[in-house]
Protein backbone atom coordinates (compact mmCIF):
# COMPACT_ATOMS: atom_id res chain seq x y z
CA UNK A 1 0.00 0.00 0.00
CA UNK A 2 2.80 2.81 0.83
CA UNK A 3 4.68 1.83 -2.42
CA UNK A 4 1.25 2.19 -4.29
CA UNK A 5 0.60 5.79 -2.80
CA UNK A 6 4.48 6.80 -3.42
CA UNK A 7 4.01 5.85 -7.04
CA UNK A 8 0.72 7.79 -7.46
CA UNK A 9 2.37 10.79 -5.55
CA UNK A 10 5.64 10.59 -7.92
CA UNK A 11 3.16 10.46 -11.01
CA UNK A 12 1.37 13.42 -10.21
CA UNK A 13 4.28 15.43 -9.08
CA UNK A 14 5.64 14.58 -12.76
CA UNK A 15 2.55 15.92 -14.42
CA UNK A 16 2.77 18.79 -12.14
CA UNK A 17 6.26 19.94 -13.26
CA UNK A 18 4.77 19.87 -16.67
CA UNK A 19 2.08 21.74 -16.18
CA UNK A 20 3.94 24.04 -14.40
CA UNK A 21 6.59 24.66 -17.29
CA UNK A 22 3.76 24.87 -19.71
CA UNK A 23 1.76 27.95 -17.35
CA UNK A 24 5.33 29.37 -17.52
CA UNK A 25 5.61 29.72 -20.85
CA UNK A 26 2.13 31.30 -21.16
CA UNK A 27 2.32 34.95 -22.54
CA UNK A 28 1.33 37.32 -19.62
CA UNK A 29 -0.19 40.82 -19.47
CA UNK A 30 2.63 43.47 -18.32
CA UNK A 31 4.95 46.02 -19.25
CA UNK A 32 7.76 44.53 -22.06
CA UNK A 33 10.36 44.30 -19.51
CA UNK A 34 8.42 42.09 -17.12
CA UNK A 35 9.35 38.30 -19.14
CA UNK A 36 9.84 35.67 -18.05
CA UNK A 37 12.90 34.41 -15.72
CA UNK A 38 14.10 31.70 -17.41
CA UNK A 39 17.20 30.47 -15.12
CA UNK A 40 13.95 30.11 -12.07
CA UNK A 41 11.90 28.03 -14.63
CA UNK A 42 14.35 25.58 -15.63
CA UNK A 43 15.45 25.40 -11.61
CA UNK A 44 12.33 25.38 -10.63
CA UNK A 45 10.87 22.68 -13.11
CA UNK A 46 13.94 20.50 -12.62
CA UNK A 47 13.47 19.86 -8.78
CA UNK A 48 9.94 19.77 -9.51
CA UNK A 49 10.84 16.74 -11.87
CA UNK A 50 13.12 15.29 -10.07
CA UNK A 51 11.55 14.66 -6.86
CA UNK A 52 9.06 12.96 -8.88
CA UNK A 53 11.38 10.51 -10.72
CA UNK A 54 12.59 10.20 -6.98
CA UNK A 55 9.24 9.18 -5.91
CA UNK A 56 8.61 6.62 -8.37
CA UNK A 57 11.97 4.91 -7.51
CA UNK A 58 11.24 4.95 -4.66
CA UNK A 59 7.85 3.38 -4.95
CA UNK A 60 9.80 0.28 -7.36
CA UNK A 61 12.04 -0.38 -4.06
CA UNK A 62 9.13 -0.73 -2.07
CA UNK A 63 7.59 -3.20 -5.10
CA UNK A 64 11.14 -4.92 -5.50
CA UNK A 65 10.80 -5.25 -1.25
CA UNK A 66 8.03 -7.92 -1.27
Amino acid sequence: MKGFIILCLGILTLLASIIFLYISYQPKVGPIGNGPNYTQIWITFSAIFLSGLLGIFRAVQEFMKK
